[in-house]
């Protein structure tokens, strides 16, 4: 794993235009483990990726931080949500954000979960099957459907087509069956994985999505929507492409399959929160095992680095320590020995209480933190600097 020596002050990129001052003492007056949520920042990756797709509307996954800070932020930019489940929509609703606004991403629901988001006024759903079009029929025309389908695996770190998205086969039968039921048909979505490493998987299923629309149009059905997802990829330890390369390739692909009097949207998740979150940790111990270092600090894979499980996420060490470096193992503080978040990693000598901090941790962590042992999850600061 990559280290960074940060000497006695954050130099990382990651942490570039934070206030440096206020920065120092939060880590000295705070307990850890505690967040850093920045919105100034999810401000300006909202901002930079509309920049980038300009013929997208951005609609933020909740599920990749649902912090009502975020939430607050994005409304108040004109942001709109994807959103996966009734918990979620009610924080959107909370913070004066519109429920017909909303697009319900989730192909498999509840009909408790059905019925919340239509009384509340949610009017787009995706689905990929026929049977959850057989939910609809209780609706009469509130509720429209995106068709989900499925892309190509491959160049994504999360594969998100194994689970979700009708064959391309099965994709007339379905238009037929949505037609004759009369549920009202919005259009197309595809999600070509959670960070995507490769332009290519978006202009692939743009194409497809081209083709798609003309099958739905001999069917009577009239595309308003395409969905391409999200999956735009951050910097974690190693090198992406930028969200303009990436953007780029999308317009050329829009431009030259999608009918302009498409609506087109997008559903970013990491990329507008995902930098914005930076973990201070604690090292509460240490040990020699088989003659290794290890290191024990008060956060962990039940906590905020769950993103290590689920996500298939590793994140950067800085430390103020300007010392030798030497392969270490750094674990949490539950006392199940799973709970080791690195086995091999490059660390300086270190002593209790000593201080790390992991930037980009603003995305699948603390949505899917727990509170094993009664330990509790980091605490969330929202700043606005």
């Amino acid at each position: 794993m990559k280290a960074i020596n940060i000497h006695n002050r954050p130099t990382d990129r990651h942490l570039r235009g934070l206030d440096q001052s206020r920065f120092g003492d939060l880590c000295q007056e705070t307990a850890t483990p505690f967040m850093i949520l920045r919105t100034e920042k999810i401000r300006g990756q909202l901002n930079r990726l509309r920049r980038a797709i300009p013929r997208t509307e951005v609609f933020y996954a909740v599920k990749a931080n649902n912090h009502q800070a975020i939430i607050q932020t994005l409304t108040e930019e004109n942001g709109r949500f994807d959103i996966s489940s009734a918990a979620e929509l009610k924080q959107i609703t909370s913070a004066g954000g519109r429920a017909d606004q909303v697009i319900h991403s989730n192909p498999i629901k509840s009909r408790l979960e059905f019925d919340t988001a239509v009384e509340t006024g949610v009017t787009t759903f995706v689905v990929d099957n026929p049977d959850e079009l057989e939910k609809f029929t209780r609706y009469e025309g509130r509720a429209g459907v995106l068709l989900r389908f499925k892309t190509k695996a491959g160049g994504s770190v999360v594969d998100l087509s194994y689970k979700f998205g009708a064959e391309r086969s099965d994709l007339p039968a379905l238009l037929d069956r949505i037609r004759d039921m009369k549920i009202p048909f919005r259009g197309f979505c595809f999600h070509v994985g959670s960070q995507c490493l490769d332009c290519s998987k978006y202009t692939a299923a743009i194409a497809d999505a081209g083709q798609l629309i003309a099958l739905a149009e001999e069917r009577g059905l009239i595309t308003e929507i395409l969905d391409i997802g999200g999956g735009f990829p951050i910097e974690y330890t190693d090198g992406v492409p930028d969200i303009e390369t990436i953007g780029a390739a999308i317009m050329t692909a829009l431009n030259q399959y999608i009918d302009p009097r498409v609506r087109v949207v997008c559903e970013p998740g990491r990329y507008i929160s995902g930098e914005a979150a930076t973990l201070i940790v604690s090292v509460i111990g240490k040990a020699v095992r088989d003659g290794r270092k290890w290191y024990y600090i008060d956060d962990g894979l039940y906590g905020s680095f769950s993103g290590r499980l689920f996500d298939q996420c590793s994140y950067q060490i800085l430390t103020n320590r300007n010392t030798k470096w030497e392969k270490a193992v750094l674990a949490g503080p539950t006392c199940d020995s799973f709970d080791v978040i690195y086995r091999d990693c490059l660390m300086p000598p270190l002593d209790i209480g000593d201080i790390l901090i992991f930037p980009t941790m603003g995305a699948y962590c603390s949505v899917s933190a727990t509170e094993f042992n009664g330990l509790g999850s980091a605490r969330v600061i929202p700043v606005d600097w």
